[in-house]
């Protein structure tokens, strides 16, 4: 009986022992699986405007699964349609499954990303989850895609100097309808030495906090102690700012018309345009005699700045779409390059004659 008993002791401890070695605790997955936005609504539109910067845009999405119960930090990403996430800005991050943001924190995103202002850009967005202070592999969400609308929040700033008598209540609003706090104006300068030189001021009729040169010639702007900024010689100059670097810079231009014209198809300028003093638009006459498929205008017989037509809206697009003339004839074409509207906009009329 006692060997029996001994007997029956040993299995019953085999048996225990070998239930323990089976049993198992949570195992990371070797490829863990990924989170799914539900909100925003893939192809939905978001229009964000500045009286409505108190609104709020939330985002939602699934749990990242790694198999086991893990601190994930999610990090919602935005990106440029179709440039897979190179560059992308990072939106917010957090340890929950769903945040929300202010408009103006959103909007802010989007400036950092160089969108465009107060039109529909395509944006990619996607959720990244990590498991920090871990060898846990970093996983990526669905991209959804949707269209977003923001508004500038950078205010207006001015040009003012000897091309408008140094007055400052008259002091043309440069076009802020440029990514980041990038800003740029056309203008005209004619003369000499100081008639060439010009200053920024940021209130319209005050010279408090204005702009210029630093004095270093690496064309950076200063506030205090600054210099006139100038152009070279005469000319019709597109000055640009950017109020991220503090840098300014300068391109003198002429312009004119190249496109799919009869005889020079994309060659070389069809059409030389003239700058009327009167009016401060460019203007040009050219002759067809078959319909052109399309045309642009261009600075400088370069391809380096050039204007087309997006929404064929009469209003410019930097690098835009071509413009089309559906029948052949004699037309006027007038190249206005102020900024007008809000948002702003440079324009182009064409008239058969």
């Amino acid at each position: 009986m006692k060997k029996i008993s001994f007997i029956l002791l040993i299995a019953g401890l085999f048996t225990i022992i070998s239930c323990q070695k089976q049993e198992k605790g949570p195992v990371e997955l070797s490829t863990p699986g990924v989170p799914t936005i539900s909100v925003p609504v893939a192809g939905s539109s978001l229009v964000m405007t500045k009286p409505d910067a108190n609104k709020k845009v939330a985002f939602t999405w699934s749990s990242a699964d790694f198999g086991m119960p893990l601190g994930v930090l999610y990090t919602i990403q935005i990106a440029k349609a179709g440039t897979n996430f190179n560059p992308l800005v990072n939106v917010a991050s957090v340890n929950s499954l769903t945040d929300t943001l202010l408009y103006s924190e959103f909007n802010a995103k989007l400036v950092a990303l160089e969108a465009n202002m107060e039109v529909a850009n395509s944006i990619d967005m996607r959720i990244m989850g990590i498991v920090p202070n871990s060898n846990a592999d970093t996983v990526f969400s669905n991209k959804i895609n949707m269209n977003i609308t923001p508004y500038t929040a950078k205010d207006f700033i001015y040009l003012v100097g000897a091309f408008n008598g140094w007055n400052a209540g008259t002091a043309p609003a440069m076009n802020r309808s440029l990514s980041g706090l990038k800003y740029e104006l056309f203008v005209n300068f004619t003369g000499t030495g100081g008639n060439l030189q010009y200053k920024i001021i940021p209130t319209q009729g005050s010279w408090n906090n204005d702009m210029g040169d630093d004095w270093t010639g690496t064309n950076h702007l200063e506030v205090t102690g600054e210099q006139n900024m100038w152009v070279p010689s005469a000319g019709y100059y597109r000055v640009s700012v950017d109020l991220t670097t503090m840098t300014w810079s300068t391109l003198a231009t002429t312009w004119g018309i190249i496109g799919d014209f009869p005889g020079n198809s994309w060659v070389s300028d069809f059409a030389t345009m003239t700058y009327n003093t009167s009016t401060g638009n460019w203007e040009a006459t050219f002759t067809t005699s078959a319909p052109v498929s399309g045309w642009k205008f261009r600075a400088n017989a370069d391809w380096g700045l050039n204007y087309g037509d997006n929404d064929a809206d009469g209003k410019l697009d930097a690098g835009g779409a071509n413009i089309v003339t559906s029948a052949a004839g004699t037309y006027s074409v007038v190249l206005n390059l102020n900024p007008t509207g809000n948002p702003q906009a440079y324009t182009y009329t064409v008239t058969k004659q």
